[in-house]
């Protein structure tokens, strides 16, 4: 090879470098350009990523915290609620406890004047007083009295307690259970509301299968004890009646306020015996004909159930008021009277003296 062949060959080669070292760059910045593609690409990627995760931790913790403030106000309306019960509910037995305090207050004022009306008095009373919203009670000179025909109460009462056993006795008697049914009707309604005194000899009667007076007697008591009248019994007939006089040889009848009150209140309540028996008992009461005593002293229209037991040495009168504004149950014994010229006057003064402290 001549020079100028080689130089041509030198020349030739050096150009081949130089356009495989240009194509070179070029494949490099090619491949440069599009690894930066890729990042942008990637970047981009990211980035979208990157926001869509934010928008959805955002969106999350917006709904969390919406459920939570959601949550937070229901919670806070409840305890506001529950605040508010309870504080209408401390309202309401503030209130009732100053209610309580007024009524034991005026119970205590009352009790001493009382006290003092009876002292000028002819005759031995006994009161019995019990307010019956808050069950105030109290009692001066309570003491066992011959009844006359307060003894009633407890026949009515001791008869509806042993009223199946009545009706079979009366039955076997009549030969007809309706007739025994219409028969004990009657005798009750006498008993009470006119206060026949046979009605009650026979009532008495009537708790024993062999229609024996004395052992009916003691039915009655029984039914006495069970009950808490500690200090009543149930021993002689009352007169005038159609019937001879019969006992049980144990003495005279005797009751006393406290046990007349307690038999009243639990007419009053429903609680003696069935509901309905209660009912009737003070449908009974209430159809009392007898109304010179405490319905005498009561303002018109005022509702009493009561009965009264008299002789020319006693004046009862034990009954329940629908005040006004309060119930109460009034018991009165009066024994040892030397006139009766002045006793009506004084259980109507007694009676509204009770009546107006507690309405």
């Amino acid at each position: 090879m001549d020079m100028e062949d080689r130089e041509r060959w030198k020349q030739d080669r050096g150009e081949r470098r130089k356009e495989a070292e240009s194509q070179r760059r070029r494949i490099i910045e090619q491949e440069k350009k599009r690894r930066r593609q890729v990042v942008r690409k990637q970047r981009a990627i990211l980035g979208g990523a990157a926001v869509l995760l934010l928008l959805f931790i955002w969106g999350g913790v917006s709904v969390w915290m919406g459920r939570k403030s959601s949550e937070e106000q229901r919670k806070d309306e409840a305890a506001l609620e529950t605040a508010a019960k309870e504080q209408e509910k401390a309202e309401r037995r503030e209130k009732k406890q100053h209610a309580e305090e007024e009524m034991e207050s005026a119970m205590t004022s009352l009790e001493s004047t009382v006290e003092d009306l009876i002292s000028d008095y002819d005759g031995n009373w006994s009161v019995y007083v019990e307010e019956l919203e808050y069950e105030n009670d109290f009692s001066i000179n309570n003491q066992g009295i011959y009844p006359a025909s307060l003894v009633k109460i407890y026949t009515m009462a001791a008869t509806f307690a042993n009223m199946e056993q009545v009706i079979k006795n009366e039955t076997d008697y009549l030969g007809s259970e309706e007739s025994a049914k219409a028969t004990v009707a009657q005798l009750l309604e006498n008993m009470i509301e006119i206060s026949d005194n046979e009605s009650y000899n026979e009532l008495v009667r009537l708790q024993s299968s062999d229609r024996d007076f004395g052992e009916g007697c003691g039915y009655i008591n029984a039914y006495l004890q069970e009950e808490g009248y500690t200090g009543t019994g149930v021993h002689t007939t009352l007169h005038p009646a159609a019937s001879s006089m019969e006992n049980d040889g144990l003495g005279d009848n005797v009751t006393c306020v406290e046990d007349c009150g307690k038999l009243l209140e639990k007419i009053y309540k429903g609680s003696c015996g069935s509901q309905e028996d209660s009912g009737e008992m003070l449908h009974l009461l209430l159809n009392q004909e007898n109304t010179l005593k405490i319905p005498e002293g009561l303002p018109e229209g005022i509702e009493v159930a009561h009965k009264t037991g008299e002789t020319s040495e006693v004046q009862h009168d034990v009954g329940i008021i629908y005040g006004e504004s309060t119930d109460f149950i009034l018991c009165i014994m009066v024994d040892e009277l030397t006139s009766s010229a002045d006793v009506y006057t004084q259980y109507h003064e007694l009676t509204e003296t009770v009546y107006d402290a507690l309405n």
